[in-house]
């Protein structure tokens, strides 16, 4: 999802993010509902108690959506996925899970979390709406989440990825075909489908006079279509990348620095001379660090004379090691979860080669061909 956007907080260690766009809807919304939804249930008030009562509203609908994603996040972290953030946007909110549920049953329960959440929440406004001696106010307030999240909840049922719906159509199909790609697949193609319906009916909206609805199911058809599609070319590229070894496509001509190289002699004689982002550091045939363009870029160049590689590199530890045995995957998702470019393939206390995010591309653009 591009765009700008900022970190507000955290909640249960989470980061929580607001994108440029959720300001756009909740002006949107709260105009809606002052407008239009307090005036018609509520009558004869100031314009601007149904403003304030519109605030309140909007506020609490995108807490009802944040609850709805820490459904999600908390059974996640129950079965150790980790979650990178949670981010509140023009179509509601997003959890961005780093990785896969490791199961079906995981899957299953992470999708199928969100959803129950949003029901709960629906039936605590009805609860509210329906308290004996509660102020209209209040009363109208509770009875509009209560539609929503129900609404909400309802939606998200709807069997098509990457609905939770269609997470929970892929937990089945997971675990009767015992093929995760190939149920991704399936339930990518039944999201596309939902979303090229939802694009139909605004057109059918638009055409008919109700431009505003129908924009608003063509744009979010749209989005779920282009990320079912994503999804989709995701699980084909992973497929590509089955059988593939570590060993099969790391380099094994390593260059590397010593600690005692000043910074400007490490990038005249080796990252402009090689043009390699980034170079494992050795100590007597042993890893002891990495340094990259990221590290050189945050020193001031008139240091570079004065700081050693040794001062400035990336200490070696165990997650930049990799066995050459180890599945293409293994190293590409720790490359993604640790922000690495580079891993430093070792058996035993034995240096064989290096895998980069760079040679990985390579390798499988010139299979490919």
């Amino acid at each position: 999802m591009g765009g700008r956007s900022w970190q507000i907080g955290r909640v249960f260690g989470i980061p929580l993010r607001v994108h440029i766009s959720w300001f756009l809807v909740f002006a949107l919304v709260t105009w809606s509902l002052a407008r239009h939804y307090f005036p018609a249930v509520l009558i004869n008030r100031l314009p601007w108690q149904y403003w304030s009562l519109g605030v309140v509203a909007a506020l609490l609908l995108f807490a009802s959506v944040l609850v709805h994603e820490l459904g999600h996040c908390l059974v996640a972290i129950r079965y150790r996925v980790p979650i990178a953030q949670i981010t509140l946007f023009i179509f509601g909110g997003m959890a961005q899970i780093k990785r896969e549920a490791p199961t079906p049953k995981a899957e299953f329960l992470i999708a199928i979390a969100g959803p129950i959440v949003s029901v709960v929440l629906g039936l605590g406004f009805w609860g509210l709406a329906v308290l004996p001696g509660a102020p209209p106010p209040v009363i109208a307030v509770s009875e509009h989440l209560r539609n929503i999240n129900l609404m909400l909840a309802i939606f998200n049922l709807v069997p098509g990825y990457p609905l939770d719906g269609g997470r929970v159509l892929r937990a089945g199909l997971w675990a009767w075909s015992k093929n995760f790609h190939k149920a991704t697949r399936y339930s990518a193609r039944v999201g596309q489908g939902f979303a090229a319906f939802l694009m139909l009916f605004g057109v059918y909206d638009v055409v008919a006079g109700l431009e505003i609805g129908g924009v608003w199911f063509l744009l979010i058809g749209a989005f779920l279509y282009t990320a079912a599609q994503s999804t989709h070319r995701q699980v084909s590229f992973q497929e590509s990348l089955t059988g593939l070894r570590v060993g099969d496509v790391m380099t094994t001509d390593v260059v590397a620095l010593g600690a005692g190289l000043t910074l400007d002699e490490a990038v005249d004689n080796y990252f402009l001379r090689l043009g390699f982002g980034g170079f494992p550091v050795m100590d007597d045939g042993r890893p002891v660090g990495m340094l990259s363009l990221r590290e050189l870029k945050a020193i001031p160049r008139e240091r570079w004379s004065t700081l050693t590689v040794g001062e400035v590199m990336v200490p070696h530890g165990y997650q930049a090691e990799i066995h050459p045995d180890e599945p293409i995957t293994a190293a590409m998702e720790r490359m993604f979860h640790d922000d690495r470019s580079r891993l430093v393939v070792m058996d035993g206390d034995k240096v064989l080669g290096l895998v980069t995010r760079s040679g990985i591309a390579r390798f499988l653009d010139l299979r490919q061909r």
